[in-house]
């Protein structure tokens, strides 16, 4: 985070993420709202980085939270609309990796390694580096069942296959519980028929250290950094008042977003409109025909050089203008209309004129 004091010495901070004023907005301004809270937002945000130059300090977050219910219908929900709003963005290949913030806690508790030597475990795990994997565990004693099944979900690739894993004594704390909430949480992304795009990362934990549940990133193939991601925390939001309410939530960033739609061939469809250039050698008409032509939608200029027709039309030629439209005394009367792109000349009506833009207003 960047900090800074200000003038009274008080130490202040940049928010880094929109999770924690979410929090703090549930517990001062919500309290009487109805459960489940379903919220969204679009903000700045800023982290400290030393490589700023290839990363941007400032970025934009694109989240929801939803506040107050932590079944697996709702972690279920969360995954599926993360999926839904990358598909609505255009993007292609996108999948989710899905963790659990608690499961590898509760079992590198159990291992009574120091805090380096669980940083090492936590890097072989993410680089799936097996041979190393068991060298180390072999090298610090991990008993028997532990080592199975730490190499176990190590290989796991889709959340299915958790439930072979052995993990049903009360000495690995709750990792069974976390297993099961998985599976449960793999049921319901069945029913969305969302579960192929849902895969198992056992090294996955977030670096957000508020986390207690399910966590998960969102990714496309070739861009080597995470879109974004969330996760569930149910311990979180009574640090900001009374209230104790289990939550969940996502947010993309958005300029990755992008970069990942740039990679992707994806191009922005250009809304152009068709301009017009209204003149005539009454001054009430011509504005009157330009203000029906803009609460149309269309873009329409007015002529205020006084010249010409053939001069005006010359005009509108080079600056790229589609219509030149001639108006007589009023508009009750038909208005000469020049198509400068087919070269057509035709006299009509404004409310004619207006039908040919097809549903542009």
């Amino acid at each position: 985070m960047f900090k800074f004091q200000d003038f009274d010495g008080k130490i202040l901070a940049l928010r880094a993420e929109m999770t924690a004023p979410v929090a703090r907005i549930v517990t001062t301004r919500m309290t009487t709202m109805l459960e489940p809270i379903r919220l969204f937002y679009v903000s700045n945000v800023f982290r400290y980085s030393q490589f700023y130059v290839e990363r941007g300090r400032e970025f934009w977050q694109a989240g929801v939270e939803l506040v107050g219910c932590n079944t697996s219908e709702v972690d279920g929900e969360i995954l599926a609309l993360l999926i839904s709003s990358l598909r609505r963005l255009g993007l292609r290949e996108a999948r989710i990796d899905v963790g659990h913030a608690s499961l590898l806690k509760d079992l590198l508790k159990t291992t009574a390694l120091d805090e380096e030597k669980k940083g090492i475990l936590q890097s072989l795990l993410a680089y799936r580096d097996e041979a190393r994997l068991e060298k180390f565990m072999d090298q610090n004693n991990f008993p028997s069942r532990l080592r199975e099944a730490i190499l176990q979900l190590s290989c796991c690739r889709r959340l299915e296959e958790v439930s072979s894993v052995p993990l049903g004594s009360s000495e690995y704390g709750k990792a069974h519980d976390h297993l099961r909430n998985l599976l449960e949480v793999k049921d319901v992304l069945d029913d969305y028929g969302i579960e192929n795009l849902v895969f198992f990362d056992f090294s996955l934990t977030r670096k957000i250290e508020y986390y207690t549940g399910m966590v998960f990133e969102a990714s496309v193939p070739n861009l080597g950094l995470p879109l974004g991601g969330g996760g569930r925390y149910d311990d979180f939001i009574e640090k900001f008042g009374k209230l104790k309410l289990p939550a969940t939530g996502f947010a993309l960033e958005i300029e990755k977003c992008l970069q990942a739609l740039t990679a992707q061939g994806f191009q922005t469809p250009e809304k152009t409109k068709a301009k017009t250039l209204v003149s005539s050698k009454f001054r009430n008409a011509a504005i009157k025909a330009v203000k029906v032509l803009r609460d149309a939608g269309v873009v329409a200029l007015l002529d205020v050089t006084k010249s010409g027709e053939k001069k005006i039309m010359n005009y509108a030629k080079l600056a790229g203008i589609e219509y030149a439209v001639f108006v007589d005394s009023s508009l009750e009367k038909p208005a000469t209309v020049h198509d400068l792109r087919s070269g057509v000349s035709r006299n009509v009506m404004i409310e004619t004129f207006l039908q040919s833009f097809g549903g542009q207003s």
